[in-house]
């Protein structure tokens, strides 16, 4: 596959603040790509320079091999298209939305309606040109969107977070269509989501954010905070929700993050040497093969991993009161 963008020492700062620094990143030209980090973490900006709506505040962005500063950037953005986490749909038919793309583009008539009809049809929508748009579902209204942009002809669609709104049915539904649209036309895919189980479903390639750059691997249970007590022998991290307890570490460290596989689930207290220990309330139950994935509410929510043999032993099910335990030598802080 050929390179469709390449990003050299990308930065992008906001009143002297920078919020993305990418010293090297290449997307292939046919690929999914998923983008995943915490809220901050710069995925929405890099979306938009992407998408050509922001320039960066220093760096090179190569289109096809060509430094876009050469290039006219009104012809740039017709090769991409961005589709926002809540998309404007306009008070009209679901039909009108689609076209609205080709009527700016001066394409009309029967020639406008057949491509229109033809991109719903590519997104499970067909029957549906003469619906009200803004009584949709979250899930058909993110279809519509997804229409509209292809009725474009788009080498590149850019999604921010496309299911946060939308009920597991219909996350399902866009999943398959998304993995469609690349297999049966070869559009590259590149979506931001928080979703680490729907990243490694549907990517080739998975784009890991952290405070603006580009981390080898995800960090999982990552929570924003300050150190508020600085004893010899107890630090504590408070998230605001929350007060976890790190070994001796400095006191600029604004996050932390506790690996999944680390953590014991437990019935009851445990005694033990570990300190940091909460009460929660499970609220998602995923299978994971051997292992299951546990949602668990203490205020913040936790993820957990634990064997599929223990989940079935201790009978957890959504709604279980369990308490969750892990050592503070097992935080990663930053």
């Amino acid at each position: 596959m050929s390179s469709l963008f390449e990003l050299r020492d990308i930065t992008k700062s906001y009143n002297d603040t920078q919020v993305l620094g990418i010293s090297h990143l290449v997307i292939k030209e046919g690929g999914i790509y998923g983008i995943m980090g915490p809220n901050g973490a710069g995925k929405s900006t890099l979306l938009s320079i992407l998408a050509f709506l922001i320039p960066p505040t220093s760096g090179t962005i190569y289109w096809e091999g060509t430094d876009i500063d050469s290039m006219d950037k009104n012809q740039l953005r017709k090769n991409v298209t961005l589709i926002t986490q809540n998309p404007y749909l306009f008070s009209t038919t679901v039909g009108k939305n689609v076209a609205y793309g080709l009527k700016m583009r001066k394409v009309k008539g029967e020639q406008m309606r057949v491509k229109a009809k033809a991109c719903l049809d590519l997104v499970g929508l067909s029957g549906f040109g003469k619906r009200m748009a803004r009584e949709l579902s979250g899930g058909e209204a993110q279809r519509v969107a997804i229409a509209r942009a292809l009725a474009l002809d788009p080498q590149v669609l850019l999604l921010d977070e496309p299911t946060a709104n939308v009920d597991r049915h219909g996350v399902e539904q866009l999943e398959i269509i998304l993995k469609g649209l690349n297999e049966k036309l070869g559009i590259t895919i590149i979506l931001a989501t928080h979703d680490v189980n729907q990243v490694h479903r549907l990517s080739d390639e998975v784009i890991y954010l952290f405070d603006g750059m580009i981390s080898a691997s995800p960090m999982e249970n990552l929570f924003k905070g300050r150190i508020v007590r600085k004893d010899p022998d107890l630090f504590l991290f408070d998230t605001g929700k929350i007060q976890v307890v790190l070994p001796p570490i400095r006191d600029t460290v604004s996050h932390i993050s506790i690996p999944p596989e680390d953590i014991i689930v437990s019935h009851k207290p445990l005694a033990t040497s570990a300190r940091n220990s909460f009460a929660g309330t499970i609220s998602q139950v995923t299978d994971e093969g051997d292992l299951v994935s546990l949602s668990v509410d203490i205020g913040e929510k936790l993820k957990v991993k634990i064997t599929k043999r223990s989940s079935q032993e201790m009978r957890l099910t959504i709604g279980s009161l369990v308490y969750v335990t892990f050592k503070s030598s097992c935080i990663k802080a930053f």
